[in-house]
């Protein structure tokens, strides 16, 4: 399989984005943070942050800024058992729909739990924009890595890939039609491709409103309803063939520490707090969670 090592990923500054990317509708202002506004099209409801990527001083964006490690700002998360049990619980579902042996594309890796799984089963690789990331998957998980995106055109890709995966990605992209585009061209005739996001149509994300805890305008810069990523996918040649929810088993410490963060923007998760207090006292403990906002898509080119 061609490896991306050696291979230069191109900088690319965010355009300010003024119309829909799903249908070239009209943004709304809906939502402002830190200086940054959450825009929502008045045709659609797809959402998207007009400034696009959050870049560093270092001219880098959060995502390729190692400095800023953000894989391990979220221990109990990123690094718990629970994450390993949701990267096995996702190779069940792809294993429903691709046969063993095929070749595997994990788009926006991250230290590559999913992909380390993965491995057992496919031709496996992963990509993260993140070098510090890749390195410590490589040493620590023995993951297939290379430091790239889906926005670098690697022509060996083309057409070889059985699957492509974007797990909880799109959200970070600031053109994910064009990323749509690009995992269309890596896969082969009868691909598949899987994409998980927080899911902005959901019955919690509309009781929440703009405290719903998804919001997080530095990083999540493209919010999908499943209306609005099934629509795009659509309009760029594929069909959905599945769709399901996703949750995981999250550790006390990381749901009292991530409500009492959150507590500040709406009564609800003002009270959800107060409730979670006791967590304290059994912060290793886990328990599962899905509350429905984590849509999954499967689709296969037309």
């Amino acid at each position: 399989m061609a490896d991306l090592r050696g291979f230069e990923t191109g900088q690319r500054r965010s355009a300010f984005r003024s119309a829909c990317d799903v249908c070239g509708g009209e943004g709304s202002p809906w939502l402002e943070k830190r200086g940054r506004r959450l825009v929502r099209c008045r045709r659609c409801g797809f959402a998207w942050v007009p400034e696009g990527l959050l870049f560093t001083r270092r001219e880098l964006s959060i995502y390729e800024d190692d400095e800023l490690d953000l894989f391990a700002q979220d221990r109990d998360y990123y690094r718990d058992p629970g994450a390993l049990d949701a990267a096995r619980d996702k190779v069940e579902w792809v294993a429903r729909f691709v046969a063993p042996g095929g070749r595997l594309l994990d788009a926006g890796a991250n230290v590559g739990t999913f992909v380390s799984e993965a491995k057992e089963r496919w031709d496996a690789i992963g990509l993260d924009p993140s070098a510090a990331a890749v390195e410590w998957g490589r040493a620590h998980l023995g993951a297939p890595l290379v430091v790239g995106s889906i926005f670098d055109d690697v022509p060996p890709y083309v057409g070889r890939f059985d699957a492509v995966t974007l797990f909880d990605v799109i959200e970070h992209l600031d053109d994910p039609a064009a990323a749509v585009r690009q995992c269309r061209r890596y896969l082969a005739r009868g691909g598949r491709l899987f994409i998980t996001t927080p899911d902005i149509g959901s019955p919690l994300a509309r009781l929440l409103g703009r405290g719903w805890y998804y919001l997080d305008l530095d990083q999540h810069i493209s919010m999908f309803s499943t209306a609005t990523l099934t629509a795009l996918l659509r309009r760029h040649g594929f069909q959905v063939m599945a769709r399901r929810t996703l949750g995981r088993r999250y550790q006390f410490s990381y749901i009292e520490r991530r409500l009492e963060n959150l507590s500040h923007q709406s009564v609800i998760l003002r009270g959800a707090h107060a409730l979670a207090l006791p967590l304290r006292l059994a912060p290793d403990r886990h328990v599962s969670i899905n509350l429905g906002d984590v849509v999954g898509l499967v689709a296969v080119a037309d």
